[in-house]
């Protein structure tokens, strides 16, 4: 026997449980549509679209109390029949989907013009329909887009999200798409390498790590000093400066003075820490003077 989705029926059943479900579903859209008007009779709309004065809402109150009903309900069923004058109302649509479409700017013409279910093929209003058209979320996801929205409000917490995406990366044919995605892997480059530097960062901190640090930044600049002591050192003996030209001397000089410079930059740099100099030294140091 051919059964419906729901396991326990059979199609037979199913499709009449179906229309009664709908008879009931229009009886309940009427009375709420009448009690919609019922509301605009005691309160009507103003023409210039103003809100009503208090003493209007609390007799909207007093009234849904003594009917048993919600004040606030009485007062969306009041909106929902404000929006939608009974010759514009399709009596083959619920009530929630007018509610829903109310204030749509284009509800007349929709209300109209179903669109085609994705399961049935068939033209038919759902609340999920209406929701879409209003881009709200729906109960039941089906595009592409609506089914990533609610995996995003599932996975609202950080870790959870971090571990489902672990999770689905396992997966050898999502990898491929993914790492296909250009911006994806740009944006986990950014977060690798900013990952590294926080973890160079926090590694520099520790105390072994600064004095090896420490010490090679001394070793560096102690290289340098000796490096140009050892030159001076070896080479000046065997020279016949004081011999030299005067443009020859004043050459040297000129390089003599672009070592204090550095030699001063250096001092600075011990006692302030600032690194930065000015275009003028730059240019002496570089020799461009």
């Amino acid at each position: 026997m051919a059964t419906s989705q729901a396991t326990d029926y059979s199609i037979d059943q199913w499709d009449e449980l179906v229309k009664q479900g709908q008879r009931l579903t229009k009886s309940e859209t009427s009375a709420q549509f009448q009690l919609g008007d019922i509301a605009l009779t005691l309160v009507p709309v103003a023409p210039d679209g103003k809100r009503p004065p208090m003493k209007a809402y609390k007799l909207l109150a007093n009234y849904a109390n003594e009917i048993g009903q919600d004040p606030e309900r009485f007062e969306e069923y009041r909106n929902v029949s404000a929006a939608w004058p009974k010759n514009e109302r399709n009596k083959q649509v619920c009530w929630t989907v007018h509610s829903i479409l109310a204030p749509h700017p284009d509800r007349f013409t929709l209300i109209d013009e179903p669109p085609v279910d994705r399961r049935t093929r068939e033209r038919h209003w759902t609340c999920d329909a209406a929701r879409r058209v209003r881009g709200w979320k729906t109960d039941v996801p089906e595009t592409t887009e609506e089914k990533l929205r609610a995996v995003e409000d599932l996975l609202d917490d950080e870790q959870e999200a971090a571990e489902a995406v672990e999770r689905v990366m396992r997966r050898p044919a999502v990898v491929r798409r993914v790492a296909e995605k250009q911006q994806v892997r740009e944006t986990f480059n950014r977060a690798q390498t900013e990952r590294i530097r926080e973890a160079h960062s926090t590694a520099r901190q520790r105390p072994e790590i600064r004095r090896l640090d420490e010490e090679a930044e001394v070793y560096t600049v102690l290289g340098l000093c000796q490096s140009f002591a050892r030159g001076i050192g070896k080479a000046l003996p065997g020279l016949h400066l004081a011999e030299l030209s005067d443009d020859a001397k004043e050459s040297i000089r000129e390089g003599l003075e672009r070592v204090t410079a550095a030699v001063e930059w250096t001092e600075h740099v011990l006692q302030t820490g600032q690194t930065d100099m000015d275009e003028a030294l730059q240019r002496l140091i570089a020799g461009e003077t």
